[in-house]
């Protein structure tokens, strides 16, 4: 996007906004009128060589109207002041972690604390963070939550200590006791059982299975295909593999002759992300050694001491398959 943005707004003097910021790609910016607006919006679009971007304008009608930008949304005042409250897109549907989901009580009362803190972070003044709180209260309300719920935890963000961690006793060290979660009640009983014993433990809860670790698939035979045609993961896997295979163990190795023979050329790594996306970063490194961000990469070392003026040609394996990122770590082998 910054290529964009350099070669289109930071040169065209027609546009010349008061401010100027993007996030990722939501972009805000001040100009004198709405003309302008749909100008940089314009001037990003014809330096995009695939002709794929396409930006549109939020904008207010009046001097009162607020426009939205993320989760907030902002009015500027006659003297330059900011006004802004939280804001939600009005096809965003009304759901939220449940009161009755099976998650732990203190789980469903940090979320709604962060909701609230949130609502206040972005709000301007205290008319805002009324208007943002109810936002809040009709998105929980709306989710199983009561009145009374509401207030109890609204007291304790009242009630908080700002800082607790540096007010926090330094306490002995003590080991981490991990149970899937049942209940609140049986997590209580478990750390009343280890406080009485004098047991130094910190009972931690794991979530329990969700319906997708449960249910089988419903076309359990069916082979996974590849999204792309002539993938150029799929034919350096030789049939051995599927680009979007994940968590897997694996090695790339340069298929020239010479480095065959002298066994040289070979990364071993792993990878949580599609095999595909991880084979991409390698073919890039070793089709463009020389690049910054590049250079440091064990492909790219060895095309530019072996190969400077030759294609990349590279084989991939998969070597093992891993279920969890320690069984990963462990499978993987020392690259040479």
């Amino acid at each position: 996007m910054w290529k964009l943005e350099k070669n289109s707004i930071y040169v065209d003097s027609r546009i010349s906004p008061i401010f100027y910021g993007r996030y990722y790609d939501d972009l805000a910016a001040v100009t004198s009128n709405i003309r302008k607006a749909r100008l940089i919006c314009t001037s990003i679009e014809t330096e995009d060589p695939d002709n794929r971007i396409k930006l549109t304008v939020d904008y207010p009608n009046t001097r009162n109207d607020y426009t939205p930008f993320l989760n907030m949304e902002v009015k500027i005042g006659k003297d330059g002041s900011l006004d802004t409250r939280l804001y939600r897109k009005p096809q965003k549907k009304l759901l939220t972690l449940h009161y009755s989901s099976h998650h732990p009580l203190s789980v469903k009362e940090h979320t709604i604390t962060n909701m609230y803190d949130t609502a206040d972070n972005v709000s301007s003044n205290s008319t805002n963070k009324q208007h943002s709180e109810r936002m809040i209260d009709e998105l929980l309300l709306n989710n199983g939550y009561t009145s009374r719920v509401l207030d109890r935890i609204k007291d304790k963000r009242r009630n908080r200590r700002p800082n607790p961690s540096k007010n926090r006793e330094v306490l002995d060290p003590v080991t981490t006791l991990k149970v899937p979660f049942l209940s609140d009640r049986c997590t209580a009983k478990i750390k009343e059982a280890a406080k009485s014993l004098q047991i130094p433990v910190r009972v931690v809860t794991t979530p329990g299975k969700k319906l997708r670790d449960i249910l089988t698939s419903s076309r359990p035979l069916d082979k996974k295909k590849c999204p792309n045609n002539n993938c150029r993961t799929c034919l350096a896997l030789n049939n051995n593999g599927n680009c979007t295979d994940r968590n897997v163990v694996y090695e790339v190795k340069c298929s020239y002759v010479e480095c065959k023979q002298s066994g040289i050329g070979v990364y071993n790594g792993e990878t949580y992300r599609p095999i595909g996306d991880r084979y991409t970063e390698h073919f890039r490194s070793a089709n463009n050694p020389t690049a910054k961000s590049y250079k440091d990469m064990p492909l790219a070392k060895h095309y530019a001491e072996h190969h400077q003026e030759g294609n990349p040609k590279l084989e991939l394996t998969v070597l093992q398959r891993a279920s969890t990122t320690v069984d990963r770590k462990i499978k993987k082998p020392d690259s040479s």
